[in-house]
Parts: structure tokens; sequence; C-alpha cells
């Protein structure tokens, strides 16, 4: 039988290198891990998820492997996106690392400056807190997630727009989702989680069990 499948999808201007840890670590753990790599700021939320569903598609024996979810940042929200639009016949769990899940404060301040939009591409501009923002028009969990939140020990650039505390980038509260079976918060910021090795920890003892451990010391 197909060991189980961990979809590893990076978050936005990163690519699938920030996420060899977390491939290395799920092969030497059993899983049959496929890095999946997108050029996060050249298309939107939306195409990504159907892009993703594609190349799912071409994966062999897909529908003989139960698949899980390894994310970070906006790689989550793109797993979202597929999920509310596709039901996967085997569908496991899914961890997300650092996923701006109410949106994200500074995406809403600096979505009218031009730089933003030529820098960060569609799926930034998407990624605000208001009505019309991607993450908040998604809905609630309908499946097994669990969160990796990230606190910085040093103040973050955008502070004051995004809250305390936050890895830098986002904020704990933002990483929250309705329905999400657990949470818990690692010391580290924002950029490096995929490589903190508590965070990675911490995944793989959800993709396991269903739970993090407790408590980790942060």
């Amino acid at each position: 039988m197909a060991s189980d499948l961990l979809v590893l999808v990076h978050g936005l201007k990163r690519t699938r290198a920030s996420m060899w840890p977390a491939a290395l670590l799920a092969r030497r753990r059993g899983y049959t891990a496929f890095n999946w790599g997108y050029p996060s700021a050249r298309a939107g939320i939306g195409a990504h998820a159907e892009s993703l569903r594609r190349a799912l598609d071409a994966v062999p024996e897909l529908g003989d492997r139960r698949v899980h979810f390894l994310t970070h940042s906006l790689g989550g929200i793109i797993v979202r996106a597929l999920l509310v639009r596709e039901s996967l016949p085997d569908l496991g769990r899914v961890v997300m690392m650092g996923p701006p899940n109410a949106g994200n404060e500074i995406a809403e301040h600096l979505r009218r400056v031009p730089a933003f939009g030529a820098v960060m591409g569609q799926s930034g501009l998407e990624l605000g807190t208001g009505i019309d923002s991607v993450p908040r028009r998604l809905g609630d969990a309908t499946f097994e997630l669990g969160v990796i939140a990230g606190v910085r020990r040093r103040p973050a650039l955008f502070g004051r727009w995004i809250g305390v505390p936050n890895d830098g980038l986002v904020s704990v509260s933002a990483t929250r989702l309705v329905g999400m079976h657990d949470h818990i918060v690692v010391r580290g910021g924002h950029a490096l989680l995929p490589c903190n090795p508590l965070a990675l920890r911490q995944a793989f003892a959800f993709l396991a069990t269903g739970r993090f451990e407790r408590a980790p010391r942060i």
C-alpha cells in the first residue's frame, strides 16, 4: 500500500527550497513528500489553488493515499481555497505555520501603495483584512487542522499595525481559524518557521496524532 502523501506548500515570495527541511524530515518519517512550488506573486490565490489541484491530479496513485498538508503563510490560505472548492478522496490532517487566516494588517495598509502590488502580486493584495479579503471569505475549517503561530523576541517593524504578540508579519490572533482542532505558539520569526526545529517537531506531532505536544517552552 502506498505511503501517506505529505504536500508541502510554501509562502509568498518564497520557493520550494524553504520547505526542504520539512520535506527531508517527512521522508525520514515514512511519508511520500510532495514539495510543491509555484510563482506566488504572479497570480491570485484562486489561481494558485487551481494549480495545486492540477498538480495533485498528476501524483501517481493519489486515490490510494491519505493526503496531508504542511503549509507556511500564504500556503495555508491556498490550501483553504483548494478545500473549499474540492473534495479530496482521502484527506488527512493539515498543519499551517504562520497562516494569515484572518487576513494581514500589513497587506491591508499597503494594498493601495503601487509598489506593494508590484512586488507582492495579486496574492499579496488579496491578503488584507477587509470584507473582500480572500482569507476572510473562505469560511471556517471543515477539516482536521492544527495551527502553529510564531512569536518574535524583538518588536516587529510593523508591530503597530499587526498587534502583539506576533512573528514579525502575522499576529498570533490572526493565525486562528474557527473549526481548528489545535493551536500552539512557538518562539520564532515568520520567515524561519519552516526550518524552526520546534515548529517542525510540533507539526509532525499533529500529523501523527491530531494534537500538538504539551507544553513547549516559548
